[in-house]
């Protein structure tokens, strides 16, 4: 795979942080945040680009076995089409033409499938980050976060990169899963009908 989506994401991110006026001028003083190193530092950006790489597998497998159905039919036709009836030769090409349609649906959605959740995935990350930037701009009264990658040579003092992942995860409560909820138990089965009485004998 190219460069990580998720770097080449934060880099997004921390250019909107400089000219969006997420830093507010106020005493001069300056931060910055490494998210090569927010990688490694943060379990929750670790578990949502293995999630992603996962459905990138998945989804290749998906393909892999629909050319495999179709190179199948395709070599059974060439190799067996002369002594097939021609019944059943029309109906392996017929087959044909429907993985072939599968495969070019199955390309189409994986794709669309993946753009979706990167986009999703852009989205959500840069709320987040933004919103613990922005906190730890005010606490520390913060005039410019920069991103480490726009710096040339910074004081490692002035690095908040473990702070911003700790809260990162801290939000998704990665440090405690949440207890499953008790089962809850089945309603009690109605009791039968009582029997009528039987009519007395005339």
């Amino acid at each position: 795979m190219k460069k990580s989506i998720l770097i080449a994401l934060w880099a997004i991110v921390c250019a909107a942080f400089v000219f969006s006026g997420v830093c507010v001028a106020q005493e001069g003083k300056m931060a910055f945040v490494d998210f090569a190193k927010f990688a490694n530092a943060s379990k929750k950006a670790q578990d949502q680009q293995k999630k992603f790489q996962d459905k990138v597998i998945q989804k290749r497998t998906e393909l892999e076995n629909k050319k495999k159905e179709l190179d199948a039919i395709q070599e059974k036709i060439q190799k067996q089409g002369p002594m097939l009836k021609e019944d059943t030769r029309n109906q392996l090409i017929k087959e044909l033409g429907i993985k072939e349609m599968e495969l070019k649906l199955g390309e189409k959605e994986a794709q669309n499938a993946l753009q979706n959740d990167q986009r999703e995935a852009q989205d959500s990350f840069r709320r987040d980050i933004a919103k613990i930037i922005s906190a730890i701009r005010t606490e520390k009264h913060l005039t410019l976060v920069f991103d480490s990658g726009a710096l040339l040579a910074a004081d490692d003092a002035l690095d908040i990169t473990d702070e911003v992942a700790k809260r990162y995860d801290a939000e998704a409560g990665t440090s405690k899963a949440p207890a499953p909820a008790a089962p809850k138990k089945p309603a009690p089965a109605p009791a039968p009908p009582a029997k009528k009485p039987a009519a007395p004998a005339k």
